[in-house]
């Protein structure tokens, strides 16, 4: 599952209409899907049920800011995570979780702040391990990077410093095939590798990678085979995929289709696996490329398609077993619309748009 980050410029506080960003939609243990979207004081759900959609189903978020991050683990639970005011005015992240596909979720409990004096520094980043254990890792006061992760247990460790100055608010996250959270941050001319020695253990620095990236196209994927690669684009508008470990350097893969956030997904298409792409196009559009995973020089090139949304999307993609691969976009103010991988045609193609019905 993957989905576009959503950015805000550094101090500017959650202005502005409800964003979402992770994996705002997805799957269940039992095969149903899920959209979320956040509110004024509360989370919207719409559930699958059936040939169409139950909801919206409205949860209660009281005092959460309408900025929602989602991820969703191996074990089919939804973690939430927001931000809300404290009562001196500060920023505290607050944490719910939905157990079981369509039914309430466990109520909202505060994981703090990295700093005693908190202030917005940017959406955070979130993800589960392979135990089922939420990371959440958040651009601090200082200009770094700080992570918190889950224990066994349900309770949460310290906050752990990564350090760092100047970092750019977009922080990717994936989890490998062994089930160890790797995180990816940038700064204005490098991006950074933190990775796990065993579950649950401390982050530690990795490689480097020396290169000026563009903050709207910064995403994580694991593949099929359980690799983590990076996706950016540099300055000059090209799409990048960098599979550290591998890969001393980032490979080119073509020209972004747009400004926008891009996403991306692992999909099975002719049988075989792949790696598709989404993008925001500059005409408000949704792009998308498909390549064979680990066989990049097949090359790869955009097909538009046109939501009718406008500019400013949010952008979610989710692997539908069987059912091939689902899209979603929110258009700012509008209501969620959904396109389908047709399975049953060669190479990878979608139908139409619709909304929720």
């Amino acid at each position: 599952m993957a989905t576009a980050p959503v950015t805000t410029p550094p101090d500017s506080g959650p202005q502005g209409s409800p964003q979402v960003s992770g994996s705002w939609l997805t799957r269940g243990r039992d095969g149903r899907l899920s959209l979320f979207l956040p509110g004024e004081q509360e989370v919207v759900r719409w559930t699958e049920h059936g040939s169409g959609w139950q909801g919206p189903d409205r949860l209660p978020a009281p005092g959460v800011l309408p900025r929602v991050v989602l991820a969703q683990g191996e074990d089919g639970y939804v973690h939430l995570v927001g931000g809300r005011r404290t009562a001196d005015g500060n920023l505290e992240l607050v944490h719910a979780v939905q157990f079981q596909t369509g039914r309430p979720m466990l109520g909202w409990s505060s994981l703090g702040h990295p700093n005693r004096i908190a202030k917005w520094t940017g959406d955070p980043a979130a993800v589960v391990d392979g135990a089922g254990r939420l990371c959440v890792a958040l651009k601090n006061g200082g200009g770094g990077v700080s992570v918190r992760l889950q224990q066994t247990n349900g309770g949460w460790g310290r906050w752990q410093d990564l350090g760092g100055r100047r970092v750019r608010e977009t922080i990717a996250a994936a989890v490998d095939g062994e089930g160890l959270v790797e995180l990816f941050v940038a700064d204005a001319t490098s991006v950074a590798r933190w990775t796990q020695e065993k579950p649950g253990a401390a982050f530690a620095a990795a490689e480097r990678l020396e290169v000026a990236t563009t903050p709207a196209v910064f995403s994580a994927l694991t593949t099929q085979s359980g690799e983590v690669v990076l996706f950016f684009s540099d300055e000059d508008g090209t799409v990048r995929r960098w599979a550290p470990g591998h890969e001393e350097d980032a490979r080119l893969l073509l020209e972004a289709a747009g400004p926008g956030p891009l996403v991306p997904a692992a999909a099975t298409i002719d049988g075989h696996p792949c790696t598709v792409l989404a993008q925001e196009t500059a005409d408000g559009e949704i792009a998308f490329a498909a390549y064979p995973t680990g066989n990049e020089d097949a090359g790869a090139w955009w097909t538009p398609t046109a939501p009718g949304a406008g500019g400013g999307l949010s952008l979610a993609l989710c692997p539908d077993g069987e059912r091939g691969l689902v899209a979603a976009v929110l258009p700012p103010g509008g209501q969620p619309l959904l396109n389908r991988q047709k399975t049953a045609e060669d190479g990878f193609a979608l139908g139409r748009w619709k909304p929720l019905n």
